[in-house]
């Protein structure tokens, strides 16, 4: 009884969210078309020490991880990989956002494959079959961006399909809030965050803090036409009693 609760009330969130995007777009200035860049790509790839997501540590060895994407006027549609230097871990993610205003509408299909054995693979597995679950994880995210005059961001990501599961073979809905805060000191920015899930499910057995520290990044300037972002991230687990500092550089 309490997960549909829980359940109701990450809906009604939402339903509360896109309703606060139509009121907040319908107050914004037209833009004119020729003003809107029509369509962008980027691509990247960030290196990592370790792969802490969310505050769990899905690999404890360092990663490689490719992204790129593909913008057009307000809709992005981009794909993401995570793949671990020296153990099997293979991650590769898709994703489709929408910004309106202050607010991104994402829809994220999370996919891990078995690097151990790969004839057991199917990426197009998207039901059950037999005893094999679908090794998809479909999960809708609302995040508030923050304003000028609010300089907060907030984040509500519920997995609605695929591998959440419990015992009985029943979706957990897991959820997970976020709160963050980024400002700049000098050269460096600093990103603080605070999150946690509201029930038992992915994060944790329970409703608890799972995620909270600080982000550092700043550009290493290497000559007048060449420099390199790196990241430090100070995590705190306070439900699991873990702590992490993972560092990034992104190319």
């Amino acid at each position: 009884m309490k997960k549909k609760y829980l359940l109701i009330l990450s809906v009604v969130v939402l339903l509360l969210g896109t309703t606060s995007i139509q009121s907040y777009s319908s107050s914004l200035p037209v833009v004119e078309e020729d003003t809107v860049p029509s369509l962008s790509f980027s691509l990247n790839a960030d290196i990592v020490s370790r792969y802490i997501w969310r505050g769990l540590p899905l690999s404890q060895n360092p990663n490689i991880q490719p992204y790129a994407s593909m913008t057009y006027r307000n809709v992005t549609f981009g794909a993401w990989g995570s793949y671990a230097i020296s153990e099997p871990y293979a991650e590769v993610d898709l994703f489709l956002s929408w910004d309106v205003g202050a607010f991104t509408l994402t829809l994220n299909d999370y996919y891990n494959e078995d690097e151990t054995d790969m004839s057991v693979n199917n990426y197009f597995q998207f039901s059950d079959r037999d005893t094999i679950v679908t090794p998809h994880s479909l999960e809708g995210q609302i995040t508030f961006n923050g304003t000028d005059g609010f300089p907060l961001s907030l984040t509500l990501a519920t997995f609605f399909y695929g591998n959440d599961r419990n015992e009985d073979n029943k979706n957990y809905f897991s959820t997970y809030l976020e709160l963050g805060y980024e400002h700049s000191i000098g050269e460096n920015t600093l990103s603080w965050f605070l999150g946690g899930t509201v029930n038992e499910g992915f994060y944790a057995d329970k409703a608890a803090v799972v995620n909270m520290g600080v982000t550092a990044s700043r550009e290493l300037k290497f000559s007048e036409s060449f420099t390199m972002p790196v990241s430090a991230s100070l995590i705190l687990n306070p439900d699991a009693k873990d702590i992490f500092f993972v560092f990034s550089l992104t190319f």
